[in-house]
């Protein structure tokens, strides 16, 4: 290990600049996170496959404007630098957390390599070499230590926005090439089309956003220290920033139960009257407001309507005045992916244009500003796009698209922008994902193990299981069961779930993306599943006759008082005996003649004495719940 010192020239909280020195350690072993390493690091975690044909390393702009694209699942092999992850860093604990989670992500082919650490990696910064051109010389150095590293068996592709630092390193090793993400996307990846237009989107963006006017539409928002020194004195305010959806250019509110318990003037919340007073803010930040004085508060408006209010008659519509602020600082922004359509070109625009006001699907978010050259071909489409940036010289956020969802009214763009709108993101499974899954067949069915028939309770020929769901469910996720034990004196009354945990381990692939998606979406015509279709229709759903693993809990009930005497829980065995829904169990609650399909084929001796069971035990159950109520 050898000890070095790195100097840091910093601002303080009040601008002043510092120098400050710092302990810098060296190691020459540092974790490579590679399948191919012959030094025997330390490489605890995924680790990169082997068999591609080259690794990538981002340069720190590329990393900075360019992170969306390198979240394509598409692009594997790819090494995060720790000069990279820390000027990302200086953007914003958002965008962050976004590279962290993307390097913990098992599904992504991506590792964090802390190159500042490593003996042969680090290079201290020259004297009058800028701190851009430090930073690409050791994203350069890292990947030229890779390269060596591995013993040149994987070649390892540097992409950078630096057209210098291409014409300077390109020709320097033979292992290592340099090349701009363009040319990268353009030449490894060039059927990926979503990557190439985001590209061109981003690329387009920060052109635009370096040519802007400087003149101020909004007030600056107020230093982090200030906001925290005012929060703390109770002079400001946060909470999260609520826009009106019926007037969403005038109205929004903020409400912080903590304030309005030692405040009852602001119990009822906080008006955020005007675009101007909103700052920036856009609905769902979490927000710093200062209270205006009472002679500028206004009452929120009663009247569904939209539009401003006739200042003749607007006050018959609205309510008493109310605490009403102003937003000095955002401590954290919920910008994500919105949907869009282009406006209609008035006669004032001009043809060439490309920066087009792109109106939300949600109107509680403000227009959008993007740049593209396809606003005519797109006019009656919808598009996803994101929220770059909101400087105080413009009027509206600036932001890129990201890709296209189709023809709006048609019904696979609709039902992708109620999707997108509500967060919701749904991928195909990948085939890592499928790999993790039993195999079942009609040639292969899928069998219960004998260890597990050993290690379970097994209630499938002791136990009267049977589900109750609404008509048509295809996924049975729970059953009952209710029996009198032996005795007389007492009731067992069983719930059982399927067990999807014998099938999904924790910290899998699947377990990963069942987290994500936490629960399966249901549509009027269609379903997003959870988990794979082979566990949420078959292997865990709990289908009347066949072998399911369960958990399940037993309680124990004093047959005339319905009081509780034991409890079981733990894994069992089940086979459900029905799959009712709930109209056809009212019928047989009432007594009526119906069919059951499980009782269809039996003789009539048998079935009557299996439909009297059945009966049985849903007025037991009946009258259990009836008690519990």
């Amino acid at each position: 290990m050898i000890k070095t010192e790195r100097i840091l020239h910093l601002k303080s909280y009040r601008g002043r600049k510092v120098r400050v020195v710092r302990e810098h350690y060296l190691r020459e072993r540092v974790p490579c996170f590679s399948s191919l390493c012959q030094a025997g690091c330390a490489n605890d975690g995924k680790v990169l496959p082997g068999d591609l044909t080259h690794y990538v390393v981002p340069g720190v702009e590329v990393v900075v404007n360019f992170l969306e694209i390198l979240e394509f699942r598409e692009l594997q092999g790819v090494v995060f630098t720790q000069t990279a992850c820390q000027a990302l860093q200086s953007k914003g604990r958002r965008c962050y957390n976004r590279l962290r989670n993307l390097v913990k992500d098992p599904r992504h082919d991506c590792v964090l390599f802390a190159n500042e650490f490593q003996e042969h990696s680090y290079h201290p910064r020259e004297k009058g070499e800028s701190q851009e051109q430090w930073q690409t010389r050791c994203v350069y150095e890292a990947a030229v230590w890779y390269y060596n590293h591995l013993a040149g068996m994987m070649n390892v592709v540097m992409i950078t926005e630096d057209e210098d630092a291409v014409s300077r390193f390109s020709n320097l090793n033979s292992g290592v090439f340099v090349v701009t993400f363009k040319d990268y996307l353009q030449n490894f990846w060039p059927d990926l089309q979503a990557a190439h237009e985001l590209y061109g989107s981003i690329s387009q963006a920060l052109q635009e956003k370096e040519s802007e006017d400087t003149q101020k539409e909004f007030s600056e928002h107020l230093p982090a220290e200030v906001l925290a020194a005012g929060i703390k004195s109770g002079r400001y305010i946060r909470g999260i920033l609520n826009v009106c959806k019926h007037r969403a250019q005038n109205e929004a509110f903020v409400v912080n139960n903590a304030i309005s318990k030692k405040n009852s003037d602001l119990s009822g919340g906080i008006l955020v009257y005007s675009m101007r007073n909103r700052n920036r803010a856009v609905h769902g930040d979490f927000v710093v407001l200062e209270l205006l004085p009472r002679s500028e508060w206004k009452g929120k408006v009663t009247a569904l309507t939209e539009g401003p209010v006739d200042e003749r008659t607007g006050g018959d519509s609205e309510s008493k005045p109310m605490p009403t602020g102003r937003v000095v600082g955002v401590l954290q922004r919920n910008w994500r992916d919105y949907v869009v359509t282009f406006p209609p070109r008035d006669g004032t625009q001009s043809r060439n244009s490309q920066r087009i006001l792109a109106v939300p699907w949600d109107r509680r978010i403000p227009k959008i500003r993007i740049s593209t050259q396809q606003a005519d071909v797109l006019q009656d489409h919808r598009v996803v796009v994101r929220i770059d940036s909101w400087e105080s010289t413009s009027l509206y956020p600036n932001g890129h698209s990201v890709r296209v969802l189709g023809r709006a009214g048609e019904l696979e763009t609709e039902v992708q922008t109620i999707l997108i709108e509500n967060c919701i993101y749904v991928p195909p499974f990948s085939e890592a994902q499928l790999r993790e899954m039993p195999v079942t067949s009609v040639k292969k069915p899928w069998a219960v193990d004998p260890v597990q028939v050993s290690e379970r309770r097994d209630l499938r020929e002791t136990h009267l299981v049977f589900s109750i769901d609404p008509q048509g469910c295809e996924d049975v996720d729970d059953t009952l069961s209710v029996r009198r034990l032996p005795g007389g004196s007492l009731l067992e009354l069983g719930v059982h779930i399927a067990d999807v945990t014998h099938f999904v381990s924790e910290g899998s692939l699947t377990d990963l993306e069942a987290r994500s998606r936490a629960t399966t979406y249901y549509l009027a015509d269609r379903r997003y599943d959870m988990l794979p279709a082979v566990l949420s229709a078959d292997l865990c759903s709990l289908l009347g006759g066949v072998d399911r693993y369960a958990m399940s809990v037993l309680w124990e009930l004093d047959v005339q008082t319905l009081a509780v005497t034991k409890v079981w829980f733990g894994r069992t065995l089940i086979r459900s005996s029905y799959q009712l829904h709930y109209e056809l169990a009212q019928a047989l609650l009432n007594g009526e003649e119906v069919e059951v399909p499980e009782l269809a084929q039996l003789a009539l001796e048998e079935r009557d004495g299996k439909l009297a069971e059945l009966v049985e035990a849903l007025e037991t159950l009946t009258h259990v719940a009836r008690h519990l109520r």
